[in-house]
């Protein structure tokens, strides 16, 4: 039923969902989730979008298991409110945040909904739910691609797309790890990924900028190029390539090992641990997340085209819950 008439709190809940695939978000009426064992139910707070939210909407996303009406999003910061037989790590009250069920339905944009409790770790402190809402899919994508291309001290790396979600923060986890860092993206953002800690920041538009870059020992490729435009060309031979996207290019792999450069496709997952240390690096100050434009539940398709139409720097973040004293 789409939202009109009052609601009973205690049974149902708001949801933005798609009703048929690629058809415009909608707010609806939906049953309020209950936590089996082992999960805890989060009155979410706070949500972010992703690329694969838009490309799920369209039944075009990794996991076919998605069903109609479609609830999109794995990105959650909130308070838990409830909790299934069996969970002990997190009680009533806590504020947690994390990457629910990835990359099978999870359904976050939405005031409630349910997750394995070990999903979920302590949001940082020094952050917004919109902020902590806007790390946990970015950054273990960041994360699990500089484990990837063993992204170390003495290191220089290459990040392309590095103004957008994931680039932003890939490029201030690679700092912390003692890389030398080479963003690429608009001009206009540079001076952003400076302050973020890029070593160097080039114009990806400017194929003479790109070339003088030289070799560097790894890049994160966030956009997904053909090979007469790659990041190939910048990577040492023995080096390796990561691509958040390699499913979906045909060859990707094998093109990259015809260059003598090892290539990594990196589809994230949930790593509690991993989100725990993010959070320390946060309240540490060494990494930021930027929240470029946020929206309210009734505007989540606004903050799909925000995404979709790149018109800012970093994340946008869904703000669905702001209870007094939350």
């Amino acid at each position: 039923m789409i939202v009109g008439a009052r609601r009973p709190a205690s049974t149902t809940m708001r949801a933005a969902r798609h009703e048929q695939w690629g058809s415009p978000l909608e707010i609806a009426d939906v049953p309020r989730p209950e936590p089996a064992a082992g999960e805890v139910r989060i009155a979410v707070r706070a949500t972010s979008v992703n690329p694969v939210d838009m490309h799920t909407g369209r039944n075009a996303g990794y996991e076919q298991s998605m069903r109609l009406p479609c609830i999109p999003g794995w990105d959650v910061a909130g308070v838990v409110d409830a909790v299934g037989y069996g969970v002990t790590r997190h009680g009533v009250g806590d504020r947690l945040y994390g990457l629910a069920w990835f990359p099978h339905p999870a359904g976050t944009y939405a005031e409630y909904m349910t997750v394995p409790a070990y999903h979920l770790v302590p949001m940082p402190r020094s952050v917004s739910f919109a902020e902590a809402a806007s790390l946990p899919m970015a950054a273990l994508t960041a994360w699990q691609m500089l484990d990837a291309v063993g992204a170390r001290a003495g290191r220089r790396i290459l990040v392309s797309g590095a103004s957008g979600g994931v680039g932003h923060v890939a490029v201030q986890l690679a700092v912390a790890r003692g890389a030398t860092v080479t963003a690429l993206a608009r001009p206009g953002h540079h001076a952003t990924l400076r302050e973020l800690g890029a070593h160097t920041c080039v114009d990806y538009t400017d194929p003479g900028a790109v070339t003088a870059i030289g070799k560097v020992d790894a890049a994160l490729d966030l956009v997904g190029h053909d090979f007469g435009a790659s990041l190939f060309d910048r990577v040492t031979p023995g080096g390796a390539i990561a691509l958040a996207t390699a499913w979906s290019i045909k060859g990707y792999r094998a093109a990259a090992a015809e260059r003598g450069i090892r290539a990594a496709s990196c589809l994230v997952e949930s790593d509690p641990v991993a989100l725990g240390a993010i959070a320390e690096l946060v309240d540490s100050g060494a990494v930021r997340v930027v929240v470029g434009a946020e929206f309210d539940l009734a505007r989540a398709a606004d903050a799909q085209r925000w995404v979709t139409d790149r018109r800012g720097f970093g994340k946008a973040a869904i703000v669905v819950n702001t209870p007094e004293g939350a």
